[in-house]
């Protein structure tokens, strides 16, 4: 049996939380959070015991501890969580500065615990086909890549400062929060780093925002393609576009379409491409089916049983993190910047 502590129950971990009680020889044994709204609710949904105090996160009957709390919280509480031995499944980004992953990282090395990232984009069926298309080499070569994530936050955001307000605590502004997600899932296509980026970043229309609204990005990936990562607060659209010598993929998240443009036919699960349809629905995201191979905590209790490594470790998790920091030190500095050489 292996017994959990949720720490941040509200939020994304609202989508997921009764994974826990569905997985077979798996106890959600506690939930913390500041919340005793989201705390009931958690007593109601299956959580043995509830709490405000992170601490019992630490007892010895816990032995993975899920945290999906503010960003600057993230490095306290997965040190304390990996010194004490239990497995860790951190919430992205892995923290608020380099420095602080490092430290995770440190910790991690020292730990008996596996520590893991926790990246919504693998709850989509989608994802992975796309993966399959990619590696099978139904794209051909692949020349360059575009994301963008956006959202009108920033717009509406009220003027009483909150974490996800402050500079300081997140790590930046909406590139730090929305493009992660990209970032990683491009590298993870492409089985291929960034390296080096050039950057543009400001504040636009959200005063009550402490960082960047709007941030453009181009990266240079290991293996020769270009991407372009678009994130903003004040505007909308969550796209995926990769584009190479023999076909095109655009998906559109928000729309659940998938537009398929490829030289040859295909046909899988989800597509049947034969030149005369190129629009295809995206199935559902399982962020709560537990019974899902690609579910995120699933795989990553997989990997605790099995001794493996997790599908997004840490060292990916700062990986990701670096990007960030290059494009945000490229945009002060207006210079590109050497992935490798970034700094926080």
């Amino acid at each position: 049996m292996l017994h959990v502590a949720l720490v941040g129950a509200g939020g994304m971990a609202q989508h997921y939380r009764k994974v826990y009680t569905a997985l077979p020889d798996v106890e959600w044994t506690v939930a913390i959070d500041l919340n005793p709204q989201q705390l009931e609710l958690c007593r109601a949904e299956g959580a043995k015991r509830t709490s405000e105090d992170f601490s019992d996160a630490l007892e010895m009957d816990i032995d993975l501890v899920d945290i999906s709390t503010p960003n600057h919280l993230h490095e306290e509480q997965a040190v304390a969580a990996l010194v004490a031995g239990k497995h860790v499944l951190l919430q992205k980004p892995i923290a608020n500065t380099l420095e602080a992953a490092d430290r995770i990282l440190l910790a991690a090395a020292g730990s008996k615990g596996l520590l893991g990232i926790y990246m919504s984009s693998y709850a989509n069926p989608m994802v992975w086909e796309i993966k399959r298309l990619i590696d099978e080499g139904h794209l051909g070569k692949i020349q360059s890549l575009r994301a963008r994530d956006s959202h009108r936050g920033g717009l509406r955001h009220p003027p009483q400062s909150t974490w996800r307000s402050s500079r300081e605590q997140t790590g930046g502004g909406s590139f730090i929060q929305l493009s992660i997600h990209a970032i990683n899932l491009m590298q993870w296509w492409l089985s291929s780093p960034i390296t080096e980026v050039s950057a543009f970043s400001q504040n636009q229309y959200s005063p009550n925002i402490g960082g960047d609204d709007l941030t453009v990005c181009i990266a240079k990936f290991a293996g020769g393609p270009y991407g372009t990562f678009d994130s903003g607060y004040a505007s909308e659209g969550v796209i995926r576009e990769i584009h190479g010598t023999a076909g095109s993929i655009r998906m559109l998240e928000r729309e659940n379409l998938l537009e398929l443009k490829l030289d040859k036919p295909y046909k899988s699960q989800w597509i049947d491409y034969d030149g005369t349809r190129n629009v295809f629905p995206m199935p559902p995201r399982i962020l709560d089916d537990a019974s899902s191979p690609i579910n995120p905590q699933r795989m990553f209790i997989e990997a605790i049983r099995a001794g493996k490594k997790p599908m997004m470790d840490g060292h990916a998790g700062r990986r990701d993190l670096a990007v960030v920091m290059a494009a945000y030190q490229s945009a002060a500095e207006n210079k590109p910047v050497s992935v490798g050489h970034s700094h926080a």
